[in-house]
């Protein structure tokens, strides 16, 4: 991994190895713990979930382990329209 950071940004750029571990539901952390990198193949079903969660980490972390074993959905499917600003808790979240 290559990590490097500068104001508002930071570059993660993964190796083969990264990616494979990724896929066998390990994540990645940075060299400053400052990111954590998770992999899901379906990540429209992940965020809902997460957004569902209302903030609560450890059922994020489980979502995330549990997205891990979904199936493939295809990288030509419609894009999910991203959420922007959703703040946890708020019950007319931005979605």
């Amino acid at each position: 991994m290559i990590y490097m950071t500068a104001d508002k940004l930071h570059v993660v750029v993964l190796e083969t190895g990264n990616l494979e571990k990724l896929k066998q539901g390990k994540p990645a952390t940075t060299p400053d713990g400052e990111v954590l990198i998770c992999w899901t193949p379906d990540p429209v079903w992940l965020a809902d979930k997460i957004i569902d969660a209302d903030g609560d980490a450890a059922k994020i972390v489980e979502l995330i382990t549990e997205a891990v074993k979904r199936p493939e959905k295809p990288s030509d499917r419609p894009r999910h329209k991203p959420y922007i600003q959703y703040s946890f808790g708020d019950k007319d979240g931005k979605r």
